[in-house]
């Protein structure tokens, strides 16, 4: 009995040994080390307990690491830049035809360096670049020297700089104007072309302390109304605004009412009051008043004015066009308000902005640097009534100021005359306040009377009246009336 339970426990210790043995080598291969499969051994001859043999070695693959040796540092070659990242969406484009020209608009791309502008006439496949602009913030392009009564397809590409490569962008659809004959700046009157006509106007047998006022030879038809000619580009719808007299020259500006062409200066000869050319402007600006200094022509351009040289209109004569481009501006002054008209006396330019519901503050301001570049200094102010449309002044300082709403007296708030004043120049307040005191005299005109001029004795004044149809009382004239009428 002892034997047999000796045996048997022997038995118990030999599986045990052999059970702990196989977990270990399940141990080993779960953490990770390669483990070599165990086979069983069959010994030659008989095994008189017919035992295997015991478990084979568990034995590690894993290679000693050696001592790390320094290697040279490897810079990594940069990733190949994918253009088609920059590559810009297509400008959406108009033309319109001019004489032997088209212009060509486009909506500003952001991110633009630029556009290419393409071009083919009727009748041609290809396009061929005929432009490139290298700024970015500009949308318009004028392409000159083509053939009359031809029709022109355009296409524009903006386009970015990406290091030293050029990636274009996607091209416009095709647009498509034809060039087209323009006519002069028109001369005559719009609607009255004698005197007997305009004598027999509603606004002259209406409005009789006009019509008493008036001198009527010294007057003349406000050219453009019908037509101007804009760099080569027919406008009718041009609105007349500021005059002033310069030289010997009277000066009317204009803007179009469409926003579709530059804004213009129609220069009238002051002894035969007859049109000589035209200035185009830099700018679509209402340019509603203008000055003369006596070396400088000043303009209302938005929140600014700005200012070019006299020489320049005495180039414009001398050069027998019927028009001529000013590229840019002398100087762009900010100025306190926005800049609806202006007048200027006694070294002092006065802008102010045309508040229709109150009265409002016209600023006065001293010009340095006349001849160089012309800037402005804050040195007055005065209080005007709402709805001001122009000032001037005479050589003794008496200032005459229109005020205009509305084309139809059945309008609210209508409004249209003409005011005069004697400011006390010589007594400033604080912050420069001048008092224009009580108005010496009020005289009714027809609507929408704009800017004047005085010259001699007369005031010369422009109204636009002429280019509302809702107007009945249109006047196509620049009314010369006698100052002495005006002030009382």
């Amino acid at each position: 009995m002892q034997k047999k339970s000796l045996a048997s426990k022997l038995a118990v210790c030999l599986a045990l040994a052999l059970t702990l043995g196989s977990l270990s080598g399940i141990g080993e291969g779960m953490s990770g080390q390669s483990v070599k499969a165990a086979e069983p051994t069959v010994s030659g001859g008989e095994n008189d307990d017919n035992s295997q043999s015991p478990a084979p070695d568990v034995t590690s693959t894993e290679v000693p690491s050696e001592a790390p040796t320094e290697s040279p540092a490897i810079t990594p070659s940069a990733a190949p830049t994918d253009l088609s990242l920059y590559k810009l969406a297509a400008p959406a484009a108009s033309v319109r035809g001019g004489s032997k020209r088209v212009r060509i608009n486009w909506n500003k791309i952001d991110g633009a360096d630029g556009y290419y502008i393409y071009y083919r006439a009727a009748g041609t496949a290809a396009y061929t670049k005929t432009a490139d602009i290298t700024d970015g913030s500009k949308v318009e392009y004028v392409k000159k020297s083509l053939v009359q009564k031809t029709t022109y397809y355009f296409r524009v590409a903006a386009y970015k700089k990406v290091g030293t490569t050029i990636v274009e962008g996607d091209l416009s659809s095709a647009v498509s104007a034809k060039t087209v004959s323009v006519s002069a700046t028109s001369k005559a009157a719009k609607k009255y072309k004698t005197k007997t006509s305009f004598t027999k106007s509603p606004a002259y047998k209406t409005y009789k302390k006009m019509k008493s006022a008036m001198n009527y030879s010294k007057s003349f038809a406000i050219p453009g109304l019908k037509t101007t000619n804009v760099a080569g580009f027919a406008c009718s719808s041009m609105i007349p605004q500021g005059v002033c007299y310069a030289g010997s020259y009277l000066l009317i500006s204009a803007y179009d009412s469409k926003g579709v062409d530059y804004s213009v200066i129609y220069v009238v000869s002051k002894a035969s009051k007859s049109y000589v050319t035209t200035i185009v402007l830099p700018n679509k600006a209402k340019v509603g008043g203008m000055a003369y200094d006596g070396t400088n022509i000043w303009v209302c351009k938005g929140s600014s004015v700005a200012c070019f040289p006299y020489s320049f209109v005495t180039e414009a004569v001398n050069g027998g066009s019927a028009y001529k481009s000013l590229g840019s501006y002398k100087s762009v002054c900010p100025v306190m308000t926005t800049a609806s008209y202006m007048g200027y006396y006694n070294g002092t330019l006065w802008v102010g902005a045309n508040n229709t519901s109150s009265a409002s503050t016209m600023y006065g301001y001293s010009i340095a640097n006349k001849t160089s570049a012309p800037s402005l200094s804050k040195t007055y102010q005065m209080s005007v009534p709402s709805k001001t449309q122009g000032i001037t002044f005479t050589t003794d300082g008496a200032m005459i100021l229109s005020r205009s709403y509305r084309t139809k007296k059945s309008k609210s708030g209508y409004v249209s005359q003409i005011r005069t004043y004697s400011p006390s120049y010589g007594n400033v307040g604080a912050n420069g306040k001048i008092l224009k005191n009580s108005v010496l005299k009020k005289t009714t005109m027809p609507p929408k009377v704009e800017g004047m001029a005085v010259y001699g004795s007369y005031t010369y004044t422009v109204f636009s009246s002429g280019c509302y149809s809702s107007c009945k009382y249109p006047v196509d004239r620049v009314i010369a009336l006698k100052t002495s009428k005006l002030i009382g």
